[in-house]
């Protein structure tokens, strides 16, 4: 998988301790000292907006210097706090790391505070929370990687396609495989057949941008989740002069694009998919076919020559 993808961050929120940003040190102070699981405040505006993030430790070791109290008790907690770390609602477990990575090492601990589209504060995540289910995902993902091409299953790619289906995203997911594979490993013989797949494989990684997921779900069928701004960049391998053993192959691919309430989970993607998919094998040479779930008819983005279509799913020439 890529760096950028992985769990969303709304699976890490919890309830974020705010207060308005005129807040006295006391006011800090007494809250802190009242709920012993707060790790830290957030000073926001009449919006909502953080402005200010004050952390649990470094609080109160000012209020309890030889002079903490006095100097500060009834000054403003702004003084007192450090510029707020933010995320949207929207971002992954790892983007969240990236911005906890940014700054200095005293303020690892910090609270994460996450945001809404119009800035206001939905929460906060904490960096442990995320370290740890992180290392849980990276080792499930170990065990479930494809030992030929060391990509994920379809493990891993239909649990993305049912995490962005709850984030309301919408997303192309692609079916990409070896045209007359077993000729292949027939003529070519099995050694070449395999390194075949796993170029096919580190090219597809390569092509992937941005959020897109790609995974080997055996043979050499791979799976490609990705935005639809994503998929010219997957289409390019389609263009490669591919060949195993000095025979010439092509490749098929087969995308469906879903929008928000175009399916409930990954398993009517894969449904949606598999007639996208017959259809391009349907076609001559490298080929290309794609859908949207919920519409009828396909529209052939490469390949010609294609088979009389099922009744019913009409093909839609370019």
């Amino acid at each position: 998988p890529t760096p950028r993808s992985g769990p969303s961050v709304r699976e890490f929120v919890r309830p974020a301790a705010l207060l308005p940003v005129t807040a006295s040190a006391l006011q800090v102070r007494t809250l802190l000292t009242g709920s012993p699981d707060v790790s830290g405040v957030l000073l926001v505006d009449q919006t909502g907006a953080p402005v200010r993030s004050v952390h649990r430790s470094r609080f109160l070791l000012s209020m309890s210097g030889r002079y903490g109290h006095a100097l500060y008790a009834d000054r403003p907690a702004f003084k007192l706090g450090d510029a707020p770390r933010t995320v949207g609602v929207d971002a992954t477990a790892w983007e969240v790391l990236d911005v906890v990575a940014v700054g200095g090492p005293d303020r690892t601990s910090d609270d994460v505070a996450v945001v809404d589209r119009f800035g206001r504060c939905v929460g906060v995540v904490r960096l442990a929370d995320l370290v740890r289910a992180l290392a849980e995902t990276r080792v499930e993902e170990a065990a479930a990687l494809n030992p030929l091409t060391r990509l994920p299953g379809s493990d891993a790619i239909t649990g993305e396609v049912d995490r962005w289906l709850a984030d309301g995203r919408v997303f192309a997911l692609s079916w990409l495989d070896i045209d007359h594979f077993k000729q292949v490993n027939d003529g070519a013989g099995f050694a070449a057949g395999d390194e075949l797949i796993r170029s096919v494989g580190r090219a597809l990684q390569e092509a992937a941008v941005g959020h897109a997921r790609v995974g080997h779900i055996g043979g050499d069928d791979f799976l490609v989740l990705a935005d639809e701004t994503g998929l010219d960049a997957v289409a390019t391998l389609l263009d490669a002069p591919w060949s195993a053993g000095g025979r010439a192959v092509t490749l098929s691919l087969a995308t469906v694009v879903c929008d928000p309430g175009g399916v409930a989970d990954h398993r009517q993607a894969a449904a949606c998919l598999a007639p996208l998919k017959k259809a391009a094998k349907a076609l001559h040479g490298a080929s290309w076919v794609l859908g949207r779930a919920g519409l009828p008819g396909y529209e052939i983005r490469r390949g010609s020559g294609a088979y009389p279509a099922q009744a019913g799913y009409a093909a839609v020439e370019p």
